[in-house]
């Protein structure tokens, strides 16, 4: 990766297009940097001048007798190619090119950027840009602010990199709002070199950076991200917001799995596996960076609520329970701690309802009480103004209770004037207690929290090695690109699965009516009979599938008329035969399925299966090879989950059998790349609670 240190702590400055225009981006350049107080030196560069705002001005970069460790670069852009070679020639490497006109408008600009890229690579530059605000570091030794943007942010320790320049200006704009501080900002522009994987790495190890935010348009390589981006997000927080949410999806495809492999679907799995937090607002941003910027993991998922208003405490209930987290009952012996020190009517359960009339050394004592107990992990404090006015007196208890308790995380929500935000901003600027308006969003912040402890742990977590037939499988595969075949039959896509540990019902493949009942008496019935095709991909669409098939004499028939069917559409020569497949019986069906997506690589589905899972979209995806981490969340992401629960009397599966299938068509991809898409549908669940592939498709390229 590129060493970015000349570009985020220059230690000299050379401002290319420097200007005594007033409005002009060379002219706002060089007034941010001296207003801000930048402690390196600055050399202005224009030919028209020879001074400007009481600095020496240069005609040419070259014509400095000093090192230059950085230069900015804002010049039209038909001179830009000009300006990186005088750069070359006065031994600059790394540029911030704020110039616009390069790929962004297409055409010429194309041509233009493509031309810059590799100038740059020839010299071994690094280079920020084109078409970007710049960059900034509020180090208080530095005190650089390299881009344009109307005001100086509020200081911190946040690192925010973002595609989007005019955002990171909007966002500088407002952050005297927010309870977080940057610390450095790199508007990528048309990341023509340096991107956002370039940034990453370098604020993994800066420890005046600790989390990260990004805005993102597009992610270039898809495969390197993970790699990098997992790697980073283990030491510190990534909070990313992904545009293109919209985008459509593939279009046509040989699979489910294909045809719900929509960019955003990707990306989505994508973060995920690496650790990121998706955000999908600015809002949740930066309310999720107060979060996990300031608090600690908890041990585990057990949430304390504390209270004077019961609607709110049950509102918090019933989202903590959406979230996956737990709202323990609180011990006999706890209550009565409670109850020493509340007043008659309040509740003491979880949540503890102080009452509205409650003084606020109520709210100090129960949440030391409640922050000292082995029997929580979280603590949520809610405070309504109601009848007295305690707001900034529970605040200044908060965050006493915060200091001497630290390995708990203590989240507030204050439904009170607007004032007392005010009040709070100005009378405790440091402060790192998050305060919310809403329940919501207070507790999708533990939930945050539950989950990068989740991830930390569960990325470590080594993936089982698995006996597979690979030699098998390659003859499979040899025998259809042999026959010019992208398409598996089912039989052939059956065959490779049990080669690889999948469990598939007991089946055979034959062409002879004798055969299927002497296979189907063996394997007792109900049968299923299915068509196995080389050329046709989806069985049911041309009635190929027949169930429920219960003795000898239905099977006879059913095959009878099957094969009728066949040869009247002229499909009968094309099969390489009829599979007889125990039936198994329950009603509870997932999908599975991998599909290959340009940049992506191969890419892991599951969720809600059957004949309406294009319908209900109830599907997870995650990037190949998977890691136990991917293969768990892929199982618990979606409402999939609860139907491997108990059901009515029908067994829950064992999921580690269901985690153990993912990862073995992980492998398998892993091990034939030439796979293009692949399905499993169903994977059903019997109502003893084991797990079957009952179905197969695979398609190569």
């Amino acid at each position: 990766m590129k060493d970015l240190t000349k570009i985020l702590y220059p230690k000299s400055v050379a401002i290319v297009g420097a200007s005594e225009k007033e409005g002009s981006v060379g002219n706002e350049l060089l007034k941010h940097m001296l207003e801000f107080g930048y402690t390196g030196k600055i050399y202005p560069i224009n030919p028209k001048h020879t001074q400007i705002m009481g600095l020496k001005c240069y005609a040419k970069i070259t014509d400095v007798p000093k090192e230059i460790q950085l230069a900015i670069v804002a010049v039209p852009a038909k001179t830009v190619l000009d300006v990186v070679e005088q750069c070359h020639l006065a031994q600059v490497d790394d540029i911030v090119l704020i110039s616009s006109g390069f790929n962004e408008i297409g055409g010429e600009g194309t041509i233009l950027e493509n031309e810059l890229k590799a100038k740059v690579q020839k010299y071994g530059m690094n280079l920020v840009g084109p078409n970007c605000l710049g960059v900034f570091c509020g180090d208080k030794k530095l005190k650089f602010d390299g881009c344009f943007a109307p005001t100086v942010p509020k200081t911190g320790t946040v690192g925010f990199a973002t595609q989007s320049g005019a955002l990171a200006g909007g966002v500088f704009n407002i952050s005297k709002k927010l309870r977080i501080g940057f610390n450095q900002m790199v508007s990528l522009g048309n990341q023509a070199d340096v991107d956002a994987l370039d940034v990453i790495s370098q604020w993994e190890n800066d420890d005046n950076v600790s989390q990260i935010l990004l805005y993102l348009e597009s992610i270039k390589n898809p495969q390197k991200f993970r790699k990098v981006a997992t790697k980073v997000a283990m030491k510190k927080p990534i909070l990313c917001i992904k545009s293109g949410r919209s985008t459509a999806g593939a279009k046509a495809a040989a699979s489910h799995t294909g045809s719900l492999a929509g960019s955003d679907n990707l990306a989505e799995g994508l973060l995920a596996s690496c650790g990121v937090v998706r955000e999908i607002s600015l809002k949740n941003l930066f309310d999720d960076a107060g979060v996990l910027g300031n608090l600690p993991l908890p041990k585990g998922k057990r949430l304390a609520i504390l209270t004077n208003a019961g609607g709110p405490g049950i509102l918090a209930t019933d989202v903590a329970s959406d979230f996956g987290l737990e709202i323990p009952t609180f011990s006999d012996e706890l209550q009565a701690k409670l109850k020493e020190i509340t007043m008659p009517q309040a509740s003491r359960k979880n949540p503890v309802d102080l009452v509205a009339s409650c003084p606020a050394i109520h709210y100090k004592n129960t949440a030391e009480v409640l922050l000292k107990n082995d029997e929580t992990d979280m603590l949520l404090v809610i405070y309504l103004y109601i009848a007295g006015k305690h707001d900034m007196e529970v605040f200044e208890y908060m965050q006493e209770l915060q200091k001497k308790y630290p390995k708990k995380p203590i989240i507030l929500t204050y439904m009170t004037v607007p004032e007392f935000f005010d009040d709070v901003k100005k009378k405790y600027p440091e402060s790192t207690i998050p305060l919310f308006d809403y329940v919501d969003d207070a507790v999708r912040g533990f939930k945050l929290l539950c989950d990068r402890k989740d991830f930390l742990e569960g990325v470590k977590e080594k993936t089982p090695i698995f006996d597979v037939k690979k030699d098998k499988t390659t003859k499979i595969f040899e025998k259809a690109k042999k026959e010019a075949r992208t398409l598996l039959s089912t039989k052939e896509s059956l065959e490779v699965f049990k080669n690889y540990g999948l469990p598939v019902p007991k089946f055979v493949a034959t062409l002879k009516l004798a055969d299927a009942i002497k296979n189907a008496k063996k394997m007792g019935f109900p049968v299923v009979l299915k068509m196995s095709s080389k050329t046709i991909s989806h069985k049911t669409d041309v009635g190929g599938v027949v169930v429920n098939i219960k003795d000898e004499k239905e099977l006879e028939i059913a095959w009878k008329n099957l094969e009728q069917k066949l040869k009247n559409a002229d499909m009968w020569d094309a099969l390489d035969g009829i599979i007889v497949m125990k039936q198994i019986k329950g009603s509870r069906e997932f999908v599975a399925g991998i599909v290959e997506s340009a940049g992506y690589g191969h890419q892991m589905m599951f969720g809600i299966g059957g004949i309406f899972v294009e319908a209900l979209k109830e599907v997870c995806f995650r990037p190949c090879p998977l890691k136990m981490y991917d293969a768990k969340a892929l199982v618990n992401s979606t409402k999939a989950k609860k139907l491997l629960g108990n059901i009515r009397g029908k067994k829950a599966v064992d999921e580690t059998k269901v985690v153990e299938s993912l990862l073995k068509l992980s492998k398998l991809v892993e091990d034939f790349k030439d796979i293009k898409e692949l399905d499993v549908n169903p994977f059903m669940l019997d109502d003893e609670g084991n797990f079957f592939a009952v179905d197969a498709r695979i398609v190569t390229k």
